[in-house]
């Protein structure tokens, strides 16, 4: 048996009569990874983000025991933001989109007994929602673990999580441009830091200024040593495009390696951490 609800507003409503499973499960017969903004999924995959009810952007009705008869019943004059299906303590979400609630007209063709059965309708919008065949994030309540595959996708659940993968404020590029491993060059300026440099910055403005000093040398070194093209004089890098501004970030997040056969340098678009 499973109870499927309807986020409406502040509340959950129950859509009586809808006592099944609707999604199927994620295959991540290659692992589920820990989510990090810096690790690229492989086909058969998903993130997880662990101890889940811990986090601030987790909502009241995972957190707290589910009762049934708490929910008053669905009405189609209510808003439809997105649809909760609750099977044995797993909760599945999907987002509910326009595109899902437009009007259709569907040919039906069946079996009756012997004989093939037509049939011709049609629906009004709101009156259907197109489910997909997998949820948008599966929350394991035993395990107290969020599963998903797509962080773009869960924001409407989770109000805030987006944080987990959020561009720097200004004041944050202003403090790490400033940092004195960097001289901004005079035609480049924070207001000229494009999204996804924003992005990264946001996940290292401290990398630097936590490490000790030889850290931060061997950091220094290593970055030159990929990106000769980069102006270094020793101790400081000057950037002077979004470009290299990204080179430097690759760098800084220790991006660049070499293959030790090939001896051919390359930079990584994704990583996942080894534990031996």
């Amino acid at each position: 048996m499973a109870t499927t609800l309807i986020k409406s507003g502040d509340d959950f409503y129950k859509l009586s009569g809808v006592d099944e499973a609707l999604f199927d499960e994620y295959n991540v017969s290659e692992g589920l990874i820990e989510y990090n903004p810096n690790t690229l999924l492989d086909d058969n995959m998903a993130y997880k983000i662990s101890r889940f009810s811990t986090k601030e952007y987790c909502i009241d009705i995972l957190k707290n025991t589910f009762n049934d008869p708490d929910y008053n019943e669905y009405s189609n004059t209510l808003n439809k933001e997105f649809l909760l299906n609750i099977v044995d303590n797993v909760y599945y979400f999907q987002r509910i989109t326009p595109a899902m609630l437009r009007p259709k007209r569907i040919l039906r063709i069946s079996n009756n007994l012997s004989k093939q059965s037509i049939s011709f309708e049609q629906t009004k919008k709101g009156e259907t929602i197109t489910l997909q065949t997998q949820p948008d994030a599966i929350y394991d309540k035993d395990k107290d673990e969020l599963r998903f595959i797509k962080l773009n996708a869960i924001k409407r659940f989770f109000v805030g999580i987006d944080t987990l993968y959020r561009e720097a404020t200004n004041d944050e590029i202003k403090k790490f441009l400033n940092q004195d491993f960097i001289q901004v060059g005079k035609n480049f300026s924070f207001d000229l830091v494009m999204g996804n440099n924003r992005k990264k910055i946001a996940l290292l403005k401290d990398k630097y200024s936590n490490c000790s000093n030889d850290e931060k040398s061997v950091l220094r070194k290593y970055i030159h040593n990929y990106d000769s093209h980069l102006a270094f004089d020793g101790n400081v890098f000057e950037i002077s495009s979004n470009k290299e501004l990204t080179n430097l970030l690759r760098g800084l997040d220790e991006d660049y390696y070499t293959k030790p056969i090939e001896n051919q340098k390359y930079v990584a678009n994704s990583s996942i951490k080894f534990n031996s």
